[in-house]
């Protein structure tokens, strides 16, 4: 088996043995055999990482990751299960896929997104915005109504700097800017909104809500 890991600030592409293309986001990590051998072709996943898998139909494509498992034969599909989120989520562009925990399963369409929790009931929602989840592999932090605690986890894992809060900002943000940006750039975009300030010490960012 083969493991490659990402740091905060990484971004990785990687083509598997049967041809599939793996793109890795921050701080993640794909673990896979050398060889695909038996009646299918299963990597472990850490983080987030998007898949788009090459067509076999003897032999099904399967991702572990954090107690989530997805199963294809051919399809383009996210996976985001990192431990500072609330829930994991598979969020599917194209084929079909299906998804389990211990307890429970479901088959997505295109533009599904299931949202799993432990073993909990999985929850799907339907059309959702791909641009928005895919903005990390296509180089962008796109936010659509995006909550600053969501932004900040991003923040942190791309630019590998801590994050303090101070106060409550209930307000959500829109905007689209390049991941190539400096931190300073992208924090000086969020400070127009009037809403919320920042203060930098060292590698620790302290937002603070506006008065």
């Amino acid at each position: 088996y083969n493991t490659l890991e990402t740091k905060k600030g990484g971004f990785f592409k990687l083509s598997l043995p049967d041809g599939s293309r793996v793109f890795l986001n921050a701080a993640s990590s794909i673990t896979f055999p050398t060889v695909f051998s038996g009646t299918e072709r299963k990597v472990r996943v850490t983080g987030e990482a998007y898949f788009e898998v090459s067509k076999d139909p003897s032999k099904k494509f399967v991702v572990e990751a954090s107690g989530v498992v997805t199963e294809v034969l051919g399809t383009r599909f996210n996976v985001n299960t990192y431990r500072d989120n609330d829930a994991a989520s598979v969020t599917l562009l194209e084929g079909a896929v299906r998804v389990r925990n211990a307890d429970h399963s479901t088959v997505l369409k295109p533009g599904d997104q299931a949202q799993l929790k432990g073993n909990d009931r999985i929850k799907v929602t339907a059309q959702v915005d791909i641009e928005k989840v895919m903005g990390w592999k296509n180089g962008v932090f796109r936010m659509r109504e995006t909550d600053i605690q969501t932004i900040m986890k991003e923040v942190e894992r791309w630019y590998d700097v801590d994050v303090v809060f101070e106060g409550q900002v209930s307000q959500t943000f829109t905007g689209t800017i390049s991941r190539k940006e400096p931190i300073s750039k992208l924090l000086k975009l969020l400070e127009m909104t009037e809403v919320v300030r920042f203060r930098i010490e060292g590698r620790t960012i302290i937002v603070i809500g506006s008065k």
